[in-house]
């Protein structure tokens, strides 16, 4: 099941706002002592809640990660590279549109949660308004975008994959239940409540492995069952989020789904552009290779998921930095925050590069052995989309979803024209090389941009 994954807080510039209590203080009247040491006492316990929950997320999310590779090993066990080529195929309108589909909703629900801690609370007397106008919003878009899905399904897919309609028709239904998950825990994300978020996600992650897992010990899986599953899989998640919400399809809610999708299209505008460019070699894979290759390279898709997990996860925590208002980020927090992630990046990918091939033929068995030079260029193309995805969470925070979608189209005709030139010397691995030039000249872009903001407002 694909969470944000499905696309945390505990950066230190975030706490600024509280490092110094002179800093506040008119001249010549010094503060107290005793008051003194308590604002220090209170920002130190501050940093040390944010660097916890910062490591926890990670944990969590390094879990869900985890979850997800053991999903992908049971697809490529049980449906073998063929099947695993019919199901991917199955399932990639729904992909594509799962994070457009949202249409910006999950950021602006975080954002109002992150501008105001008390905004979930209705201010009288129902703590729940919030939440009940995110269920809304998810069912709302999820309903329209599983249509848009069933849509696509029927008149875009290849001619030689047409026999896939059905089961693409049912993984479509998914998108519901997966788009009301994506939005309430958004709500815990903009209020900080990473424990609440945390939990629900890894139960989201856990579902479809799980459902995989023990239908496989009863009756073999064919793609259709698969399907079953995932959609199976989507009303799970759904209903986690559902825990604890008094009257959630009855109870008053606020703001209104309408005024929720005025406030959302500047970042759905974004999302549309970031989730085409991040989701464009799978749509290439799709009508340009045959079934096996694309089993082969769908299978490695999550295999390089570890390597987004650590600038994701601190994307989390950037939004909500450039959301608050208390402190701004900056330059040199950036220089920290972005050499920190590219060095982490590099050695996390130099690893992988030597342990992939081994794993694969350990975990996948000898059938997906070709599946591995694809991984060889997913991998460093993985570690960047992570760090693109912290930027663009900050900037997103910011207010400023637009602000790299220039950058995305760009990368977006390097994608198109380095797979033209290379296909017929390389075959489908040119997708992969594509995709990792695309990343690449994204990553210079939105690094200049994030750089010119954060410069503007110091």
């Amino acid at each position: 099941m694909t969470t944000s994954a499905n696309h945390p807080d505990s950066t230190p510039p975030q706490a600024t706002a509280s490092d110094g209590a002179s800093a506040d203080t008119p001249t010549g009247d010094a503060a107290p002592a005793g008051e003194s040491a308590a604002e220090s006492a209170k920002s130190a316990s501050g940093k040390k809640r944010k660097a916890l929950q910062f490591i926890s997320t990670v944990g969590f999310a390094f879990a869900i990660v985890g979850l997800q590779l053991g999903q992908g090993i049971l697809l490529a066990r049980l449906l073998g590279p063929v099947g695993r080529g019919e199901y991917a195929a199955a399932v990639l309108y729904v992909q594509m549109l799962l994070y457009v589909g949202l249409f910006g909703g999950l950021e602006v629900i975080c954002r109002r949660a992150a501008e105001d801690k008390q905004a979930s609370e209705g201010q009288i007397g129902d703590p729940f308004k919030l939440r009940r106008a995110a269920l809304w919003l998810g069912i709302t878009t999820g309903t329209v975008t599983s249509l848009i899905a069933v849509g696509l399904n029927l008149v875009a897919l290849p001619a030689d994959k047409r026999f896939l309609i059905p089961v693409a028709i049912l993984c479509s239904l998914s998108i519901l239940g997966q788009h009301a998950m994506l939005i309430m825990t958004a709500v815990d994300r903009g209020r900080g409540e990473f424990g609440k978020y945390n939990i629900r996600r890894l139960i989201a992650a856990a579902s479809f492995p799980m459902l995989l897992l023990i239908t496989a010990l009863m009756m073999p899986i064919d793609v259709m069952t698969a399907a079953w599953l995932f959609v199976a899989a989507s009303v799970i998640s759904m209903i986690a989020c559902l825990a604890g919400v008094p009257r959630p399809f009855t109870g008053a809610s606020e703001p209104s789904v309408p005024v929720l999708t005025r406030e959302s299209r500047p970042y759905g505008y974004s999302m549309l552009v970031t989730d085409l460019f991040e989701r464009l070699d799978l749509l290439l894979v799709l009508w340009l290779a045959p079934l096996i290759q694309q089993g082969f390279y769908a299978a490695m898709v999550p295999a390089v998921y570890p390597l987004t997990v650590i600038p994701n996860t601190l994307g989390l925590f950037l939004f909500n930095a450039g959301a608050s208002k208390e402190g701004r980020l900056k330059t040199r927090d950036i220089h920290r925050i972005l050499g920190s992630s590219l060095a982490i990046q590099t050695i996390s990918t130099i690893a992988f590069m030597l342990l992939i091939g081994p794993m694969v033929r350990l975990f996948y068995g000898e059938d997906f052995e070709p599946a591995i030079k694809f991984a060889m260029w997913l991998a460093p193309a993985s570690a960047i989309k992570g760090v693109l995805q912290g930027l663009d969470s900050y900037l997103k925070g910011r207010g400023r979803p637009l602000a790299p979608i220039r950058a995305r189209f760009l990368a977006i005709a390097v994608m198109i024209v380095s797979t033209w030139a290379l296909f017929s010397t390389y075959g489908t691995l040119a997708v992969a090389m594509a995709a990792l030039a695309g990343q690449v000249v994204c990553l210079i872009w939105l690094t200049s941009i994030v750089y010119s903001d954060v410069q503007r407002h110091e």
